[in-house]
Parts: C-alpha cells; structure tokens; sequence
C-alpha cells in the first residue's frame, strides 16, 4: 500500500498559526554590475501538489531591472519548505530552444512525469509543451508550437489540463485559423497531447465569427465536456465575453455571450452544483463582478461588483474549497495594497474572509491558491518576500501558506477506467483531492494502490473482492464511486 506523506506534513502544520499567511520560500535575486540576476528563478506562478507530497513549480523569469524579463526555472519545494531547482531555462545562439517565460505550473500525469508549457521561446519563439521528471532529470521539449504552416498548431500556449482518459488538453492564445474575421496572428486553439504515444494533436481552431478568440482558462467539468472563456467579436470598441463548451467527439459551441462591454477576465471553475464560476469586467461601470452560469449556458446570475478589483486586466480563477466556499487572490486594492486572499460564498458572491499580504510573507499573488492534503491553502506572490543576502540581494516573490482552519479536502470520484475485472487487474480511478490517499477498499476489502496525481489512483483488485461499489479515504473522509465495479 503506497501512502504519500508521513512526518513532512506535520512540520508545515506546526510551524503555522491559524489566519496568518506564512513565507515558506523566498526568491532572491542579486544586483550587480551586470544586472539583476536570478539563479533560483523570479515571479513564481501556480504551484501544484503532486503524488509524492512535494510542491513543484516555476518561476517566471531568471533576471529583472530590464524591460523584458526572460529565462525562468522549475523548482521543487517540501512541505519543510526545502527548495531545489530542477531546471533552468536558458538563453542560446538563437533564442531559448527549451523554451522562455513559464507561466502557467505543471500538470502531474499518470506516468510520474511533469508537463508544462512555455508562453515564449522554442524553435519559433511561440512557446513549447516539455515534460520533466520529479527529480529534474529528463526535461524534454515535446512540442514547439507554431511549427505547422501558418501557426496551424497554435501559438502561445496559455493553460494545460489533465484530462479524465489521461491526456494532456490544452489552448493557445493564437495560432489555428487565420481566416477573417481573425487576425492575422489566428484565433487561437485546442489541443490534445497523448503521454503514452506523445502524438499531439490540434482539435479545434477557433473561428472568430462563431467561435471568438483567444481561448483561456478551460476546464473539464464532470460530465465530460470541457467549458472555458473566449473574446467575441469588437462592437464599438469593446469585447465581450463567451463561455463555451467542447466536447470530445469534437464540437465547439458558444454556451452564453455576455451583453457587450463585459470582457472576461478569468478562467472557470465548478462548483459543488454542477455550475460554472468566473469574472468579468464591465469596462463602461469599471467594475469587475463574479458570476455562475449552468454548463448549459442558462441561469446565469452576475453577483454584486468587486469594486476593489477595478483596473486589474484578469485575476485567477476561482477555486472550490473544503468548506464549500469559493476561494481567490486578488493581486492588489486600496484595503489591501499587496494583496490578499479571499473567500467568497457561491450562493450570492458575498466575500466572507480576507487575509492580506503585508510585504515580508509576499506582494502581489498574481497567480490563484491551491489547498494541500492537510487542508491548508499555498500559493504564490510575484514580489515580495523576506531573505538575508546583503544589500545587493532582494526578494522576487514567495511561496506562501495560509491556515484558515479549513479541514482537509475529502476526495471525490467521477469514474472508473473499467467497471469489471478479476482479482489481481488494475483499475484506474479518476476524481479529485487523491493526494494524500490512506486507503481505497472494493466493496468494503482492502486493496493495494498508488497515488498517480491529485486526479488519479491506480488500484490493484483484492483477493476476495466481492462486487460492488469502491471507496477512496484521504484525511479528509471517504468517497464512493456511484458506479459498481464487477468482480469476475
């Protein structure tokens, strides 16, 4: 039986009181004759947890005090707080071949491998799609985007997912099709990368005219189909805002369009009802308002205005926590001028808690939170941060934790890989909060298994194993799957 943590959880637990954002990390950058150098990396983004209970990162950039900050680095981080440097992104002859500018983490998949992408740099400096063992061994570019004539692959990757089947999804800012109405620079697409063959495939090219542009912040939700936000077309000016849905057997279909002049400025998140979480801004009202849509695209209801956002161009995506609430960062406002974490109640928008940044743990979080397998939030600032490296050094953000006395997320399962099988198969269980996993039992007898990633657990089936329903126990409590699993 594989259990991921042991002793490393309880250090992050007793080094932290509850309601206080704590520096776990800081990044420090030197100034000298030459520039501002950053071997440990600058502006860190969204971190994730991974099968083994470590945080694995990157950070944006390895040098500052220039007007286009490049390079970056992936980092590994206990939850000790022990940090260690994977990889750097380097500059070449001719540019970054492995890649510049990694803004958007990592995804674990079920082979054990990271996967990332690049916003820049690659053989066309439009970005690529690598993977790297936890260890920091193995970095490979898997794909360059805009390799295709015409950008046809997509340029600009800006967000990547682990899908149910195990395959990596994926949209570009740009690239796809070029076709007016689009730019000439292309509308954007999706994408899909298979880990087990490494074919990559483009599944949809947007198309302006139906589809908008510029795809950002997709999701999968649980019933299959993935739903994310796209610019549609200028009127008068101004964007406003899609929300679509894409299916697997290949169908793109605009499920609401704002009224014109509200522009999405987040990524989509599901509730705990089945209905889709965002932003938007309204440009005339300078005000930024969350809101819930159904993944139908009806009963869409703006919450009150986030006034104290006004004048940000996006924010992170919403996040669904333990206590069924939904929680966020917001980089900065006139009540927290170097941020904060928030939560806000998914019935009405209200904002419910608020824990602001003061300098010393991080300023600026630029990037959403996630919340570990103990329950605790951790994130990341763009700046800020506390060091002790001289005059000459300064901190370039933080990795962070927040107690907000939040039990630990229960796990949930969504489907099973095979509903039938003989004892000694495997079964590959597919669902939520799996980091952190104690046990996972066939209709009450005990199996062995492995923690692949957050979304994933591998099972072998039990001797003596009757049919009947699986369970998964985290910290948090026990799932079971509503699907029956037949024992042959």
């Amino acid at each position: 039986m594989t259990l991921v943590f042991g002793l490393s959880l309880a250090v992050i637990a007793s080094a932290q009181s509850v309601g206080t954002i704590n520096q776990r990390f800081a990044f420090t950058c030197t100034s000298g004759s030459d520039g501002e150098t950053c071997p440990q990396g600058g502006r860190p983004d969204i971190i994730i947890q991974a099968s083994d209970g470590n945080f694995y990162g990157a950070a944006q950039v390895t040098d500052e005090g220039v007007s286009d900050p490049q390079g970056g680095t992936l980092f590994k981080l206990t939850p000790a707080g022990k940090f260690t440097r994977l990889f750097t992104f380097t500059q070449g002859a001719s540019g970054f071949p492995n890649g510049n500018n990694p803004v958007d983490g990592f995804v674990e998949a079920n082979d054990g491998f990271l996967y990332g992408t690049t916003f820049n740099g690659g053989a066309q400096n439009d970005g690529v799609l690598f993977r790297i063992s936890k260890t920091g061994a193995g970095f490979e570019v898997l794909h360059n985007f805009c390799s295709s004539s015409n950008c046809a692959d997509g340029s600009i990757p800006n967000g990547l997912l682990l899908g149910q089947d195990g395959n990596l999804y994926g949209t570009t800012l740009e690239g796809g099709s070029s076709v007016s109405p689009c730019p000439s620079t292309g509308c954007g697409t999706i994408f899909r990368f298979e880990p087990t063959t490494g074919a990559f495939t483009v599944l949809h090219r947007l198309t302006a005219a139906a589809d908008g542009l510029e795809p950002v912040g997709m999701i999968q939700a649980t019933n299959g189909n993935f739903y994310g936000v796209s610019d549609g077309l200028p009127r008068v000016g101004f964007f406003n805002e899609n929300i679509f849905q894409f299916t697997l057997a290949g169908e793109f279909t605009v499920q609401f369009k704002s009224p014109v002049h509200d522009t999405g400025i987040s990524g989509l998140t599901q509730g705990a009802n089945g209905n889709l979480y965002g932003a938007f801004e309204n440009i005339p009202a300078g005000e930024i308002n969350f809101f819930e849509v159904s993944t139908d695209g009806t009963d869409f209801v703006a919450f009150a205005p986030f006034t104290s956002l006004v004048g940000q161009l996006s924010i992170p995506s919403l996040f669904l926590a333990s206590d069924g609430n939904l929680w966020d960062t917001n980089f900065t406002d006139a009540t927290a001028p170097m941020g904060s974490v928030f939560s806000i109640d998914p019935q009405n928008g209200a904002a419910l808690q608020t824990f602001a940044f003061d300098g010393a743990n991080g300023d600026s979080p630029e990037v959403g939170v996630i919340q570990a397998a103990n329950g605790r939030f951790v994130g990341t600032t763009e700046l800020g941060g506390t060091i002790s490296g001289g005059s000459n050094a300064f901190a370039d953000g933080t990795v962070w934790s927040l107690d907000a006395g939040l039990p630990a997320p229960a796990p949930a399962i969504i489907l099973l890989n095979s509903t039938s099988g003989s004892v000694g198969s495997t079964v590959l269980i597919n669902g939520h909060n799996f980091i952190g996993t104690k046990a996972v039992s066939f209709n009450g007898v005990s199996a062995s298994f492995q923690v692949l990633n957050t979304q994933f657990v591998s099972a072998t089936v039990p001797a003596g194993a009757t049919t009947g329903p699986i369970e998964v126990t985290n910290l948090g409590g026990t799932a079971t799957s509503t699907q029956s699993f037949n024992v042959n």
